[in-house]
């Protein structure tokens, strides 16, 4: 008990600790739920990044049993697309080359399932016929996540893209 003087009321703090706990949890909810959502989207980011690597490297590997067409690209991008909340479907795929001129190209704009016209094209068919540049093929992925736990003043959606550049191998 605390000596005042005479006819002095003493200030009872027993509801400061609710208050500085009101102030305190929005900023715990915001960090620990940001933690979360980085994590989602971290998690997605890798799973892009090695599915993109693994498509690209198995179109330009040289398998005489089957050459790898533009949309046998797409579906080894998109079998090998595990992570979390990531929709395999809405992954779209983007196959171009360098290095080279070949009638073979799957296109330059990207496509979620198949490249149509160019499906059972061969990207890397004809690269190594001796023009004396590198030739590369390179395979893109774009996928628009959306967060788990979207705050008012922050974006809802994340584009996130992965790229792999990988020398054709073969020109059967």
């Amino acid at each position: 008990m605390l000596a005042t003087r005479p006819g002095r009321r003493v200030a009872d703090d027993s509801g400061a600790s609710a208050v500085e706990f009101a102030l305190v949890v929005p900023l715990l909810l915001l960090l620990v739920f940001g933690i979360i959502n980085f994590g989602i989207i971290f998690s997605q980011q890798l799973t892009l990044n090695n599915a993109v690597r693994e498509g690209a490297r198995r179109a330009v590997v040289n398998d005489p049993g089957s050459p790898r067409s533009c949309d046998q690209i797409i579906s080894s991008v998109k079998n090998d697309l595990s992570g979390l909340a990531l929709n395999a479907s809405q992954v779209q795929v983007k196959v171009t080359q360098s290095g080279f001129s070949s009638s073979n190209s799957c296109g330059s704009s990207f496509a979620t399932s198949t490249f149509g016209a160019t499906a059972t094209n061969i990207p890397c068919k004809g690269s190594l016929s001796g023009t004396g540049a590198i030739p590369s093929l390179q395979v893109e992925t774009k996928y628009v996540s959306s967060i788990p736990v979207a705050f008012p003043p922050f974006p809802t959606t994340i584009t996130l893209t992965s790229k792999a550049v990988y020398r054709c191998e073969f020109s059967a």
